[in-house]
């Protein structure tokens, strides 16, 4: 039965909470966020050089904006626009990036592409920051440029910190608190979920797990204070001796890839993996994680199945 003129209880709060969060496109860390990330805050995705985190922030903005329909605006400091564009052509297609890069499709991959492709470009995913090291204002003159034009962006993501020029202050660390300011009132004023992208330093290649800790970001004295949620992901075999070497002997991971498939010795490294996004909401509070799937070679990240849950993740 619904209600008079409010509709159902469920309508309702599945439009509050469209207001109120963005989906990631991984429900497990929806859960863990309690819907999504929030409009009006600004979150911190962490992790070290090389484990994918520029991928899972470009995943956030494309679930957003091809699957949601909410505008998604990604300023990277770090990769290109003809990078950006390959990566979100190898995640909706299922081409790995690689092939994109080097020209080898065949003729059916070339055909799903290009189909991507128009899919990609009707769907409200902007690209900025293909420029030197901007700061703070430029971000802040983007979003204006586009909220100019009537497109009100619902998602910014800016990767990444350690890359964005700082204010004239007295010092580095002054400067990337009134950077981390700046983006936590534009989120507020704009009604954004802001998503900033950090560094982790190497404190956690001295302990034995190498599991990272919010105290591992570079600029963790800075961030604390002011981010309300940070996210650590950590993908386990990027620390593996088989990682290093590039060559796997049987498989890493049977839940994922099937013994049968690893039939003789030196084969190359799996390209999905489990991964885990360790989840902190405000200051002090206590980390609960989630385990997923990250195929990097297709810049895709999924849920893990339950019953395929790796030991050690």
């Amino acid at each position: 039965m619904q209600r008079a003129g409010g509709g159902s209880r469920r309508e309702a709060a599945a439009r509050l909470s469209a207001a109120t969060f963005i989906p990631t496109g991984l429900t497990g860390l929806d859960r863990l966020l309690g819907g999504g990330l929030r409009r009006r805050e600004l979150a911190v995705l962490a992790a070290r050089t090389g484990m994918g985190k520029s991928m899972l922030g470009l995943a956030f903005a494309r679930h957003a904006a091809i699957r949601l329909r909410r505008m998604a605006l990604v300023v990277s400091l770090e990769m290109s626009h003809v990078e950006l564009t390959h990566r979100i052509l190898a995640a909706e297609s299922g081409v790995p990036t690689e092939k994109l890069l080097r020209a080898r499709c065949d003729d059916t991959e070339l055909a799903t592409v290009a189909h991507t492709a128009l899919a990609v470009q009707s769907a409200p995913l902007y690209i900025g920051g293909d420029m030197a090291s901007p700061g703070l204002a430029e971000i802040q003159a983007l979003h204006a440029r586009y909220e100019r034009t009537g497109a009100k962006p619902d998602i910014l993501v800016v990767d990444y910190l350690g890359l964005m020029n700082t204010p004239h202050t007295t010092s580095r660390e002054r400067g990337v608190e009134v950077i981390l300011d700046g983006l936590s009132h534009l989120a507020e004023e704009k009604n954004l979920a802001v998503v900033l992208v950090e560094q982790l330093d190497q404190a956690l290649l001295e302990r034995e797990d190498r599991r990272p800790r919010v105290t591992d970001m570079v600029h963790a004295e800075q961030i604390m204070p002011r981010a309300k949620t940070v996210m650590l992901f950590h993908r386990p075999a990027y620390f593996a001796p088989q990682h290093r070497e590039g060559r796997y002997d049987r498989s890493p991971d049977p839940g994922l890839y099937p013994e049968h498939l690893f039939p003789r010795f030196g084969l190359p490294e799996p390209t999905r993996q489990p991964a885990q996004i360790s989840v902190s909401r405000h200051r002090g509070s206590r980390s609960k994680a989630v385990k997923v799937v990250a195929d990097l070679s297709r810049s895709q990240f999924s849920d893990l199945p339950v019953d395929k849950a790796p030991a050690g993740c």
